[in-house]
């Protein structure tokens, strides 16, 4: 299969890209520093950047005259800084990439393609089971950030697209235990999970036809 992914530098994106490839997936990155992600065998990269969707475009056509996406992964994110919690400082310190990064998706996505796009536990259907500190630290900490996954959620589910959203509690940088909570309902059974088992959600979503037009809670 051949996969665009938005975000390949993250730490989840990394994840993501590393197991499609031993999958024996084509993927081609769109990434703004090309330094930052290794070459690989089946590995395309395309330099741009999320939030203009010519390079988008660019990237989900093959970035070099290759096959078109069959599918996207959005792993897109902003990184606050050590300060950017404080109030005067954390709607700044969120550029709106993940809901811009997706639309620019949906308006290129070839017919038939699936987009898998890794959101948060907490936004959308999710934050009413999320327990009451996990919301509060959400509101504190990460308010601007989650609500441009929430408008990320929002504009996949109001498209006609085929689509998966997986929605992991806090991340880590633990191995792989592939025993991992996955729930279409909201269930958790702890408050953190290995970007690893992330990664391995995602590419099995890719072309499971169990899981179309849902929302997938991950937990460790």
């Amino acid at each position: 299969m051949q996969i665009t992914i938005l975000g390949a530098t993250g730490g989840t994106g990394r994840a993501v890209t590393r197991q499609a490839l031993a999958a024996g997936h084509s993927v081609t990155a769109l990434v703004r520093d090309p330094a930052r992600i290794a070459p690989a065998e089946g590995l395309s990269v395309v330099t741009g950047d999320a939030m203009r969707a010519q390079d988008v475009a660019r990237a989900m056509a093959g970035g070099a005259g290759d096959q078109g996406a069959q599918a996207v992964v959005v792993a897109l994110g902003d990184r606050p800084g050590a300060l950017d919690w404080l109030p005067g400082r954390r709607a700044a310190s969120c550029s709106g990439v993940c809901a811009a990064g997706t639309r620019h998706v949906l308006a290129a996505l070839p017919e038939g393609a699936r987009v898998v796009i890794v959101s948060a536990y907490g936004v959308g259907d999710t934050r009413a089971a999320a327990p009451w500190y996990m919301r509060l630290y959400l509101d504190l900490f990460l308010g601007p950030l989650m609500a441009d996954k929430a408008e990320q959620e929002a504009a996949l589910k109001a498209s006609p697209a085929d689509f998966v959203i997986v929605q992991p509690v806090g991340l880590t940088d633990g191995a792989a235990t592939g025993n991992a909570l996955i729930s279409p309902d909201g269930r958790i059974r702890s408050q953190t999970v290995a970007r690893a088992d992330v990664a391995a959600l995602v590419v099995a979503s890719l072309a499971d036809g169990r899981h179309s037009r849902a929302t997938l809670s991950i937990s460790g």
